[in-house]
């Protein structure tokens, strides 16, 4: 090899020259070299990565004068030093240099002009939302900041930081604002719903805008609410706008879209069903369901099976599909039954589950159903997927080990709600027309016909009802103050007492009634006299009409050993205290009657005073008997 010559030379390739720069760019490298040293120097950083004294690393960048060119440099800071001589670290003096930094790269990335307006309007948004801001300075501040943004909002909606000021606007501006604010953002709404940080804005949009403003960002929704349904970000959007906003006519020119591509661009406001769509064309039955089956599959693959118009079109698509794609999709929703039960329409297709499902469907069900038995129960819908199960699962030994055996433990907080309430008003009495709608009973009726179950209803309801009898009457014997504290409690307390009574609650619930003090509380009122309220009234009325099936331990009987003068007389100025006392007398037995007789006859004259009907009646008892 010849002296000075380059290997690249000798193997006949040349390697590149470096270009020179020119003056100007050298005094710029020259400066951003200097400021990178003068950092360092400043903060005494250094290059390590693992530094136990020293800050974790973090970015700086520099800029130079002709574009956005930055120098990354990695940095960790280490004070041993200024430890050794006493020095604190200078930590006000390296935020200020971070921000410095972050604005320059900040201002290479956008213009200056859009650079000051954003930090502008920034500082204005963080004003409005102060708590102290008085209203008027608040809606002055909307007023300019809309001025400084108008003609801009679809620029500016998917950025990260100010579209959050578009949400403080929307949230506090006047209601001529908030319309401005959407129609100018009304052609991006769609991709607004499928950002990450816009997404927020059309839920201010829908809460804080006008019915006329949702109606219109509801018909942008139209022909892409299945795109719409099947993106992460954008389905809770869509399911708040149909659930909260959205109304029948509009909710059924949403679930259309699932129907097919033909109501994508077009809707027919006599579909309101999935068979309202091939009902005047029945060639188009299997097409249909088809396109249903193929959309509805899309949501359950990305996991988006929470909202309330994919339950919808879910049920309708259960109740009219073929009873293998039934079978199918079974075994898909089991392990998804506890989300499902969060709508009506969406527990109606866990009930089917449950109904038409295979035991090893049922049996998946009862496993993931058993972690959250108490929420399910106080939970507005899903207390009817409790009782579906109740009503239609044979193996009752794994119903009471994975659920009743739970609400047994924890029967008098479950007892508190008014759902939970009617979860074990239907162990111990199911189909009671005193608690449950007729319509409910009728649908739980006709769905465990069409189930798979095939033991007896009977022998199912009474395996049961042995396994929360015991923790009732236990409850209702130690603490009865709790069960005629209101109206649902006690008509549980008379579904109870109607199965099987003992002397000890009897007694127990009789010292509570014949107290002179017996009060109830009821919302918006002042404590009221229980006797005399309507809903305590009628189920002392039930107690009382159990004594004529009894010949032995009756009400009537511990009533008539508790009951003393003050209480009767209370009573006795009451219509509603003395139609009760008459009660008692016609259910019970001689015995009985005449004991209370004997109690009521010392405040005859009291009687005589009173003009109300139900003093009248038990006047004319008292006396002629």
């Amino acid at each position: 090899m010849q002296k000075g010559k380059r290997k690249s030379d000798e193997d006949g390739v040349s390697s590149p020259k470096k270009k020179k720069l020119n003056s100007s760019q050298t005094t710029v490298r020259k400066e951003q070299d200097s400021k990178i040293k003068n950092i360092k120097n400043k903060t005494n950083l250094k290059g390590k990565k693992n530094n136990k004294d020293g800050l974790k690393g973090f970015k700086k960048f520099t800029k130079n004068d002709k574009g956005s060119k930055f120098v990354k440099t990695k940095e960790k800071s280490n004070f041993s030093k200024d430890e050794a001589n006493g020095e604190k670290p200078k930590w006000a003096e390296m935020k200020k240099e971070k921000k410095q930094l972050r604005t320059v790269r900040r201002k290479a990335k956008i213009t200056a002009e859009v650079f000051e307006i954003s930090h502008k309007a920034k500082l204005l948004a963080a004003q409005i939302q102060r708590k102290v801001v008085k209203s008027d300075f608040k809606i002055n501040s909307c007023k300019e900041l809309h001025n400084m943004l108008k003609g801009q909002y679809k620029s500016i909606a998917l950025t990260h930081d100010l579209s959050r000021v578009i949400q403080v606007l929307l949230k506090h501006s006047p209601e001529d604002i908030i319309n401005e604010i959407t129609k100018e953002l009304l052609d991006i709404i769609v991709q607004m719903g499928q950002s990450k940080y816009a997404h927020h804005s059309v839920k201010r949009i829908l809460k804080y805008g006008t019915d006329f403003i949702r109606h219109e960002v509801l018909k942008k929704f139209y022909g892409h609410v299945v795109s719409l349904s099947t993106h992460a970000i954008s389905a809770p959007v869509l399911d708040y706008a149909y659930g909260e906003f959205a109304s029948k006519k509009e909710k059924c020119h949403m679930q259309q879209e699932f129907y097919g591509e033909i109501y994508k661009n077009t809707k027919d406001d006599k579909v309101k069903t999935l068979r309202d769509a091939y009902k005047d064309s029945p060639e188009m039955k299997s097409a249909i369901l088809q396109a249903c089956k193929a959309n509805l599959q899309k949501i359950l693959d990305k996991n988006l099976h929470d909202g309330e118009l994919f339950h919808s079109v879910l049920y309708d698509y259960i109740c009219e599909c073929s009873q293998e794609d039934r079978v199918d999709f079974i075994s898909i929703l089991s392990p998804l039954i506890v989300p499902l039960s969060n709508s009506l329409p969406g527990v109606n297709a866990a009930s089917m589950c449950v109904w038409q499902g295979t035991n090893k469907d049922k049996k998946t069900i009862l496993k993931v159903v058993k972690e959250h038995a108490i929420p399910l129960s106080k939970h507005k819908t899903g207390y009817r997927l409790l009782i579906a199960i109740f009503d239609s699962v044979d193996d009752t030994v794994l119903v009471k080990k994975t659920i009743v055996s739970t609400l047994a433990a924890n029967i008098k907080d479950i007892a508190k709600d008014h759902w939970g309430n009617m979860v074990i008003h239907w162990l111990v009495k199911p189909k009671d027309t005193a608690a449950f709608h007729p319509c409910l009973i009728k649908f739980l009726e006709d769905g465990a016909k069409s189930g798979t179950s095939k033991k007896d209803t009977e022998i199912r309801v009474s395996e049961l009802r042995e396994a929360i009898l015991p923790a009732l009457k236990k409850d209702m014997e130690t603490d009865p103050k709790f069960w005629l504290s209101n109206k649902s409690n006690m008509l549980l307390a008379v579904a109870v007492l109607s199965i099987e009574s003992s002397k000890e609650i009897l007694h127990a619930l009789a010292k509570v009634i014949c107290e002179t003090d017996w009060h109830m509380q009821v919302e918006g009122k002042d404590d009221t006299l229980a006797i005399e309220d309507a809903g305590i009234h009628m189920c002392l009325k039930k107690l009382a009409s159990l004594d004529k099936e009894k010949s032995a331990d009756t009400l009537g009987e511990a009533i008539s050993e508790h009951l003393n003068d003050e209480t009767i007389k209370v009573w006795i100025r009451t219509n509603r205290g003395c139609f009760f006392l008459l009660k008692l007398i016609e259910s019970n037995s001689e015995e009985v009657d005449k004991k209370l007789k004997a109690k009521l006859k010392p405040h005859v004259n009291i009687l005589k005073q009173q003009s109300s009907e139900g003093a009248k009646l038990l006047l004319q008892n008292v006396q002629n008997k």
